[in-house]
């Protein structure tokens, strides 16, 4: 499942799953090193020997490309007004 990181308080990380489910709470130190609010995560769970492991893993360059796209929807947004 795809989040993004929406935000980290007192050690809380906020994910907001793309799906549209409510929010998700995890432990700071959960997160990969090397993440920032507006990160676009992967979260998976996997069974090993009866017990639930949870994976979370940095998407690289998943951020920037939405980015770009709301930007170029933007930017569309504006040249149709301006016509």
């Amino acid at each position: 499942m795809k989040v993004v990181l929406e935000e980290i308080e007192n050690s809380i990380a906020r994910l907001i799953p793309d799906n549209g489910q409510s929010p998700m709470y995890v432990l700071e130190n959960e997160l990969p090193k090397e993440v920032q609010v507006g990160d676009v995560l992967e979260l998976t769970y996997q069974r090993i020997d009866g017990k639930l492991i949870k994976s979370i893993q940095r998407l690289e360059n998943e951020k920037e490309g939405r980015l770009k796209k709301m930007k170029e929807k933007r930017e569309a947004l504006l040249n149709r007004t301006k016509k």
